[in-house]
């Protein structure tokens, strides 16, 4: 029995792999705040586990973290997320080497770190008692295209907009949403 156990897992683990690709990869996000508020940019490195399920179609899921900053109103930003996409991509195959594969789903962003910094002073805009913190969990949903090339290396860029009211206050008139474009290149295992 220990060895019909044993067989099967091993042929399960082949199964997946012959189905798998990983990701790593680097780029740029920018993020909009819908409140007038900062427009932050910055980098962005993450992984990513591709799951083939059938005849292009494919189920992505990956581990980013974004290292953002801007500056608005004489006040300097800096952020820090950690963001779990999970993609359903379709691979089409355009020509020999290359693949185009369109690409949409949600992504779960946690914030770190969200500073604001005006003359010397730091305020924590996670954690303050001045009645302006922000929420650090958000929903995004976005879509966007990936071009690999070779098999080796992917080119993507895309969009996301978050869902949830990111202000620390649940007044509508305090609504805060997030959006953002990322583009990136990734080395394909």
């Amino acid at each position: 029995m220990k060895k019909i156990i044993i067989t099967l897992a091993l042929a399960a683990a082949a199964a997946l792999s012959a189905n798998a690709q990983i990701a790593v990869g680097v780029g740029y996000q920018t993020k909009d705040y819908s409140n007038d508020g900062p427009k932050n940019g910055g980098i962005y490195a993450g992984v990513t586990y591709n799951y083939g399920l059938s005849n292009g179609l494919a189920v992505a899921a990956g581990l980013d973290v974004s290292f953002l900053s801007g500056k608005d109103s004489g006040i300097n930003y800096s952020e820090t997320n950690i963001g779990i996409p999970v993609l359903v991509n379709y691979a089409i195959p355009v020509a020999d080497g290359f693949v185009l594969t369109p690409f949409a789903g949600p992504t779960f962003s946690y914030g770190l770190n969200f500073k604001g910094e005006n003359s010397g002073v730091s305020i924590n805009l996670y954690d303050n008692n001045l009645g302006a913190e922000m929420k650090r969990f958000d929903v995004l949903v976005g879509g966007g295209v990936a071009l690999d090339i070779q098999n080796l290396v992917r080119v993507s860029i895309g969009y996301n907009k978050g869902l949830l009211n990111r202000a620390g206050s649940d007044d509508d008139d305090d609504k805060v949403t997030t959006s953002g474009l990322h583009f990136g290149v990734a080395y394909l295992f």
